[in-house]
């Protein structure tokens, strides 16, 4: 994914590496977890937030992990016209169009989204982990009501 992160490596691998590379203070992280709801499989989001340098640029890095695994990146660049440039030399030529994920290898795409205020999000996504929390959307967000029932 981005710089040495894997995706699908564990919370714990994560911290590791980004304390390997200098980036071990000013990080914040948020847990989200559903263990009161009986009637649907546990799942965990960790998400952690900080400094972050890549390719030479600084920035702010976003991980969020599924079940404790690396799931998606990402990364809001202080110099997004450069990164880009940076990046696509890189990875090769990175879409045209913001918000059309692309992918750089069997497991990961790539995209990346302008706001108003100019600045650039670049998004990895490692979908083997994507695809199971969307799995789990599919089964169990599902609400049963009985007005919706066909057979009452």
């Amino acid at each position: 994914m981005i710089g040495d992160l894997q995706g699908g490596s564990l919370a714990d691998a994560a911290r590791n590496q980004l304390r390997s590379l200098g980036f071990d203070s000013g990080w914040a992280q948020k847990i989200q977890t559903n263990p009161d709801d009986h009637s649907r499989p546990r799942h965990d989001f960790l998400e952690m937030k900080g400094p972050f340098s890549d390719l030479g640029v600084s920035g702010q890095l976003e991980l969020t992990f599924y079940n404790n695994r690396l799931m998606d990146a990402q990364f809001t660049p202080s110099e997004p016209e450069r990164y880009f440039r940076l990046l696509s030399k890189r990875l090769g030529k990175l879409a045209e169009t913001s918000g059309q994920p692309q992918r750089i290898s069997a497991e990961v795409s790539l995209s990346y989204y302008r706001d108003a205020g100019g600045n650039v999000r670049f998004y990895w996504d490692f979908l083997p982990v994507s695809k199971e929390w969307k799995d789990w959307v599919a089964k169990y967000s599902f609400v049963f009501s009985p007005q919706l029932n066909p057979n009452s």
